[in-house]
Order: C-alpha cells, then sequence, then structure tokens
C-alpha cells in the first residue's frame, strides 16, 4: 500500500484550505492510499472536517507561531522513507521539502513577501514599506528627526529632485537603517529562502489560474491548475428570504467595509456576514461602522451555515484578488447569484448567468448589483437556480479526486490507469528493425 503524508502548517483554524485538506484525505483514503495528515496544530472544530479514520499527528510546539520558528521547527522534521509520497500545503512546511521526496506542494496563495515584490502590488508594497520603515524606527533615539526626513523625503523630495538622486538618498538612508536595524535584512532573507526551498518542490499543484500566472511571473516555475472541490450535494435551494449573505474571514483582504458601506445606504436590505475574526483590531473596526441592518454571526456549524446559503437571496462578495473564492461557488451550488469583483479567481468561477462581476468594485457599484439582481428575481425567481448549480458541478469532487490522484501518479512515476501497475512488456506496434553494420574495405 502507497503512503502519503499531507504535512500543513497550521489547521487551528477552518478555512477553504483547510477543507480542501481534509477531503483530499478522505478521497485518497478512499482510492487505497494510506494518507496521514501532519501539523503543528488544529482545532477541535477542524478536526470535524477530517474523517476519523485519518491518522492526525500534530507536533505541538508552543513556540510556532513566533517569528520564524516555525520553519526553523519544520527544516528539522525527520520523515525519510516513513512515506512514499509527501504532499505540502502552505508556506512554512515547504522548508523541509529538501530532504522529503518525492514530493508535490498544493499552492492556495503566494506569500506576502513576494507578493510584493511584483510589478501589480508595487504601489501597495511602497505604502506597505513605508508603514514598516516607520515603526522599526519608532524606538530609536533619532525616531522624531527620521520620521520628519522621511515624511519630507515622500511629500517634497520625490517630486523635485531626479529619480537617480532620490535613489542614492533612498540607498544611503537604507544602509543607515541596516545599521541600527535588521528587520529589512530579515524579510530579504524571508523571501531568498521561500524560493530556495520552492526549488525542492518536485511538483506544483495550484487552485486557479490567477495563482498559476503568479507561480510563473514570480519564481518562473510550471504548475498544474486543480480547481479545489465543492461537495455539491450537500447544498440545497430554497424559496429566498429577504436577506443577502457574505462568507468570509475578518481580515482586511476582504474589503468588508465594503459590504457595510453599501448596506447603510439599504435600509431595507439585510446582511448575515459569517466567518471567524482573524483580525480583531480590523473586526472593532467594522463593528462601529456597521449599520444596524447587517449582523455578525461568527462562526457557525456546517449545517446551519448549509441552511444559510439555501435561505439567502444572494451572495456579495468583495475580497480583493482572490486566489479562488470557494464560498462564492458554494452560494451556486446553493442556486444563489453573487455580486463579486471582476478580479482573481471570481473570474474563473463566475459567469453572466450566474451573477455579477464589478469592475473596480465600490459600494455605489454593488447597490446597482443589488438592485438589478433584485429586479431580475422578482421578475423570474428560479432564473439563477439552474444555471447556478450547473456551474457549482464543474468543481465536483469527483473531478478534483480524478485530476489529483492522475498528478499523484505522474509524481510517483506510475501509469494513471491503475494505482499498483504490473510492469510487462509491451510489443511495439511495428516490427523492429535490426541494425545494420557496414564494414570498409
Amino acid at each position: 500500500m502507497i503512503k502519503i503524508v499531507i504535512i500543513h502548517d497550521d489547521f487551528s483554524v477552518t478555512g477553504g484550505g483547510e477543507k480542501l485538506l481534509g477531503l483530499l484525505a478522505r478521497e485518497l483514503n478512499n482510492k487505497g492510499f494510506k494518507t496521514d495528515i501532519i501539523t503543528f496544530d488544529i482545532s477541535e472544530e477542524t478536526k470535524k472536517i477530517i474523517p476519523r479514520n485519518i491518522n492526525i499527528i500534530t507536533l505541538k510546539n508552543k513556540d510556532y507561531k513566533k517569528n520564524d520558528k516555525g520553519r526553523e521547527l519544520f527544516a528539522k522534521l525527520n520523515l525519510k522513507n516513513q512515506y512514499d509520497l509527501y504532499i505540502f500545503s502552505g508556506h512554512n512546511c515547504i522548508y523541509t521539502a529538501k530532504n522529503h521526496k518525492p514530493n508535490l506542494l498544493y499552492n492556495h496563495n503566494i506569500p506576502e513577501s513576494e507578493l510584493k515584490k511584483t510589478k501589480q502590488n508595487e504601489k501597495e508594497r511602497k505604502m506597505h514599506q513605508t508603514n514598516l520603515k516607520l515603526e522599526s524606527i519608532s524606538k530609536s533615539s533619532s525616531e522624531k528627526i527620521w520620521k520628519r526626513l522621511y515624511k519630507l523625503k515622500n511629500k517634497i523630495i520625490l517630486k523635485k529632485i531626479p529619480k537617480k538622486i532620490s535613489f542614492k538618498l533612498d540607498t544611503l538612508r537604507y544602509l543607515l537603517l541596516y545599521i541600527f536595524n535588521t528587520e529589512n535584512i530579515k524579510n530579504k532573507i524571508e523571501t531568498t529562502n521561500h524560493k530556495e526551498n520552492i526549488k525542492q518542490i518536485q511538483k506544483i499543484i495550484v487552485n486557479s489560474k490567477n495563482i498559476q500566472n503568479k507561480i510563473k511571473n514570480i519564481y518562473n516555475k510550471k504548475s498544474a491548475v486543480i480547481y479545489p472541490p465543492i461537495e455539491t450535494s450537500k447544498y440545497k435551494n430554497i424559496k429566498h428570504k429577504n436577506y443577502w449573505l457574505s462568507i468570509n474571514r475578518i481580515t482586511p483582504l476582504k474589503r468588508i467595509e465594503l459590504q457595510l458601506k453599501t448596506f447603510s445606504k439599504l435600509p431595507k436590505e439585510k446582511l448575515f456576514i459569517i466567518g471567524n475574526i482573524e483580525n480583531k483590531n480590523y473586526h472593532n473596526f467594522l463593528i462601529k461602522q456597521k449599520p444596524n441592518n447587517v449582523t455578525f454571526l461568527g462562526t457557525i456549524s456546517e449545517k446551519e451555515l448549509i441552511k444559510k446559503l439555501s435561505e439567502c437571496k444572494g451572495f456579495l462578495f468583495t475580497a480583493k484578488d482572490e486566489d479562488f473564492g470557494m464560498s462564492p461557488v458554494e452560494a451556486m451550488a446553493s442556486g444563489k447569484p453573487v455580486i463579486a469583483p471582476n478580479e482573481g479567481g471570481c473570474k474563473e468561477t463566475i459567469t453572466k448567468k450566474t451573477g455579477i462581476l464589478i469592475d473596480n468594485i465600490n459600494s455605489e457599484k454593488i447597490i446597482r448589483a443589488i438592485n438589478k439582481l433584485n429586479q431580475t428575481l422578482k421578475n423570474n425567481p428560479k432564473q439563477f437556480i439552474k444555471p447556478c448549480q450547473e456551474q457549482a458541478r464543474k468543481f465536483n469532487m469527483d473531478k478534483f479526486t480524478k485530476n489529483m490522484i492522475n498528478e499523484i501518479n505522474k509524481t510517483l512515476k506510475i501509469k494513471s490507469q491503475s494505482f499498483y501497475p504490473k510492469r510487462r512488456f509491451k510489443p511495439p506496434n511495428k516490427p523492429l528493425i535490426p541494425f545494420k553494420f557496414t564494414f570498409q574495405k
């Protein structure tokens, strides 16, 4: 029996990636692969999505989440010769890839440190960099001087001094900062180490073309797209009630403030927001902005979530450049139309028949989309049910399992027709032509 281990950074939060790995472990086990899961942390809620016959090995360590400790601990992990295949999922766990082969990586997203280097994120990177520099010198004795100089440079110098001189000033300032603070050096080392460890991955599988393009641009590596699975049979469509639904982790990248601003202008509409609080400061900010017709439900059971999806009027999704986006597909599996930004993975999952994609999304455009869907549902309440459910079936479990096993077999150099093929000699279709020897006189 082939033994496989799925190594994931952290199962403390139940997100789309964790659900996917639970389903993958279950399907591999059902197909005859002995599958284990190794991680540093797992919550009781996440354990519910993983079948009981899957062996979960928890590498307990209190310091795991402190700075680079997770990477160090994974780098020391030794599972040589214990498994036939190592499947990685996460950014820290790949630090053990060098010693564990054959291997493959299911890549859900790109680390922030890598994204900041791309041209598309250049403006955001500079803003983030500015904040980091100001924070890094906040405790130094020359705090006020540095802050004033930095702000002066940003507001005045860049506008009046040529780029070449500005670049030299930047270089000098960064060198001085490096002398007193090594934070920037650490960031650079982190990025370099990540790229070096990615080189140790033999096969990369990604969850969308969106991530595939980023992998190619950042690492110059090829990857195969296998969309995450949705158990479509779980979801049902019930006559809708008067509320909209949003499912996302409470974090700034989900742009939930757009949802609040939208519904503050639509007092007759209701919105329920489901999701785990990942950023407490951001959650507190949202609570202060929240209008009366918006309710945060937090984390709820899968049964309750399916019920909420089945009865909602439609689904609202505002995440920025989402890697894939499982919740919109779950909404479509429930026969519900989706309003989402025309970016990231949403472009691959949502069509004109299943919802509305918005360019340069803002609250005014969301309001227009909601009003449009309201009118459509009023005229024909069943218009979206069939197209949405058909679209969701494209991401079904059977397709995912088949594609994953094909990639696993390729990695193990096993023919895709059989899990345990017998080596047989196949005679060629054409007769063999004997070599002709010529002798020189």
